[in-house]
């Protein structure tokens, strides 16, 4: 069980640095605050970006949402990683 937690964990932490990476090397900015960003279609949320060293989602009206909420599961998150390449 400890192998699957441990694989679990490094492919977390390999999507998340992925996602950095790809929101570092953006040419887009945030249509809410200044920083680069990557568009998304994911529940409600229209982009991704890095705020205070976090991931964040936000939404169309600017609201930030810690990827940590809930809404989003790693499938999720890959799904992002394979639509923005």
């Amino acid at each position: 069980m400890k192998s699957l937690k441990l694989r679990y964990r490094n492919l977390e932490t390999e999507v998340f640095r992925q996602l950095r990476d790809k929101i570092e090397a953006s040419r887009i900015e945030s249509a809410h605050f200044s920083g680069k960003c990557i568009k998304i279609n994911v529940f409600d949320y229209t982009e991704l970006a890095i705020v205070n060293d976090e991931l964040m989602f936000l939404d169309n009206k600017g609201l930030f949402y810690s990827i940590w909420n809930g809404d989003c599961t790693i499938e999720d998150l890959i799904d992002i990683l394979d639509s923005n390449d």
